[in-house]
């Protein structure tokens, strides 16, 4: 388990969203606010988690080493964001607490379960070039899932406001809005006392 950390129980901060090319102030609002609360929020719990992996490890050849690793990550409970509530009736409702001009409100909930699934893969390869030079080269290549299992249901303080507690807008930043693959090659080159690093990386596709 991992218990809710300091920061996310107190954490407030107002930032600018853009919504459909207009900018709006939205506000988070610690979870033992009153306008939380008011809004749905409950007190944290602590995140439960599953942890499977297994993994290989190879060495086919002379200088010739391969890591291969498999894991999935079970998180029941996970501590998130709300969506932005900007509906009429949040502003109306913000500005009579006493924040005119904040058109949005969010905290911090323990709104869903997730699963993630991923593998990760090291090659690395030496050679040496002649009596005082030798060539290192390292590839490796990780690839992530993530999936929602479960949302809890929105809160009935919180429909009253005609609100969701966790949108596809936030469900996308979990499910697609990191690159699901990463991809590093890089090779180290030493002469003598003089090295030469080359690296390159590349990631796959996010969705915003």
């Amino acid at each position: 388990f991992r218990a809710p950390s300091l920061g996310q129980s107190f954490f407030s901060a107002t930032s600018t969203n853009f919504i459909d090319g207009v900018p709006f102030e939205n506000r988070t609002f610690p979870v033992t606010t009153g306008v939380a609360q008011a809004l749905g929020a409950t007190p944290l719990e602590a995140e439960k988690s599953e942890n499977y992996s297994f993994g290989v490890a190879l060495s086919p050849v002379n200088r010739l080493s391969i890591t291969a690793d498999y894991y999935q990550i079970l998180i029941d409970d996970r501590i998130v964001f709300t969506g932005n509530f900007t509906g009429t009736a949040v502003r109306e409702f913000l500005e009579d607490r006493g924040f005119p001009g904040v058109a949005g409100a969010r905290y911090f909930t323990n709104a869903i379960d997730t699963r993630t699934l991923g593998v990760d893969v090291v090659v690395n390869y030496g050679v040496p070039i002649g009596a005082t030079t030798t060539l290192r080269m390292t590839g490796g290549y990780n690839h992530n899932v993530n999936r929602v299992l479960r949302v809890s249901p929105t809160p009935p303080e919180l429909s009253a406001f005609q609100e969701t507690l966790f949108d596809r807008v936030e469900r996308a930043r979990i499910e697609v809005g990191q690159p699901r693959s990463n991809f590093t090659l890089s090779g180290v080159l030493n002469h003598r006392d003089l090295g030469f690093t080359a690296r390159t990386q590349r990631f796959g596709e996010a969705t915003s």
